[in-house]
């Protein structure tokens, strides 16, 4: 029979040659948001000349989730990654960068505790990888553990000291502003990091500095949330709120505002600039949906004005709460262990 007919002999090594092609070709397209939807059509027709190859499966399933999040919104788009993701992981249980992907669709649907269990034991069974680490930047952070969150970013750095993970964002929930900004710059990822770097200099109070780097955002993704983003930011440091209010309800349609990291940036931006109970309702649906950044609501000034109401109290207490669950499934499985706390 033809290759492309029996199964591939491992999930990892399809033994189509056009099958593999096409998923080369794919990576490369989905370096940017722009080459998302082209990269994947091409991971589909990879798995249709060898529907067992897993990797394909786990980078279709990325391509579902960024898509449906920041490109083009469709209901279907989590549920049809979810499905990618599990279909890669039933093919192939060690494949380390789907659970890294996987890991980001649960925190981001409030199941980040669940993510940290898999993740740490994945790791626990199967050594040092780096992909593992990387996804374990992303899920604590949801839960709020920032320390275990940073010191994960450093084991997958030492495992593969040029892996990308999400720890910027994280410097930015913890307070840790000057290191933030003293990221080499080589180390950034255009567009997303960029703009993470505006609001922590913005939320510290050095707005001319969030300006100049905003300026710079201008060149960077061609993709229309992208623009509307940076539209946004730029009204958000001038105090135009009413024009923060309209572009905000021109992003909301799409899927980013289905991620509680997203909504409660967006509610401590309003904060900000002094619209407390806009920003609360905001913080209060991105706890409800599984985001426990509690030691950002304790540091962080633009919180102040909230510290005796009763509600914000409430949300505080819930997201303590909620990271110390968290912090006790990670400790169960070990993770304190794993990265040395």
């Amino acid at each position: 029979p033809l290759a492309g007919e029996r199964p591939s002999p491992s999930p990892d090594a399809p033994v189509n040659p056009s099958a593999y092609e096409r998923y080369l070709r794919a990576n490369e397209l989905a370096r940017s948001y722009e080459g998302l939807v082209n990269a994947r059509v091409l991971y589909e027709q990879s798995l249709e000349l060898d529907p067992n190859f897993a990797p394909a499966w786990a980078h279709l399933g990325r391509c579902h989730r960024v898509i449906g999040k920041y490109v083009a919104p469709t209901a279907d788009s989590n549920g049809r990654a979810e499905d990618a993701f599990k279909r890669a992981i039933a093919l192939n249980p060690r494949l380390s960068v789907a659970h890294k992907f996987y890991a980001h669709l649960e925190a981001e649907t409030g199941r980040a505790r669940e993510a940290i269990g898999r993740l740490l034991n994945e790791a626990r069974r199967h050594g040092n990888d780096p992909e593992l680490f990387a996804g374990l930047v992303h899920a604590c952070r949801y839960a709020g553990l920032f320390e275990e969150s940073m010191a994960a970013h450093a084991e997958a750095r030492r495992l593969d000291p040029n892996i990308t993970t999400s720890f910027q964002q994280t410097l930015l929930m913890n307070r840790d502003i000057d290191r933030l900004v003293g990221v080499d710059p080589r180390e950034r990822l255009a567009g997303g990091d960029d703009g993470i770097r505006v609001i922590g200099l913005g939320l510290a109070g050095r707005r001319d500095e969030a300006r100049q780097t905003l300026a710079g955002m201008s060149q960077r993704p061609r993709i229309q949330l992208f623009q509307e983003w940076t539209v946004h930011l730029a009204a958000w440091l001038d105090r135009r709120v009413e024009d923060m209010m309209g572009t905000l309800a021109a992003m909301t349609p799409m899927r980013i505002f289905h991620d509680p990291e997203a909504i409660f940036q967006e509610g401590w931006m309003l904060c900000d600039v002094g619209e407390h109970q806009r920003g609360l309702e905001y913080l209060q649906r991105a706890v409800a949906g599984g985001y426990f950044p509690a030691p950002t609501l304790a540091r962080w000034p633009q919180f102040d004005a909230l510290r005796d109401v009763p509600a914000f109290q409430t949300l505080v207490a819930d997201a303590e709460a909620g990271r110390q669950r968290a912090l006790a499934a990670f400790q169960e499985v070990g993770g304190d262990l794993l990265l040395a706390f």
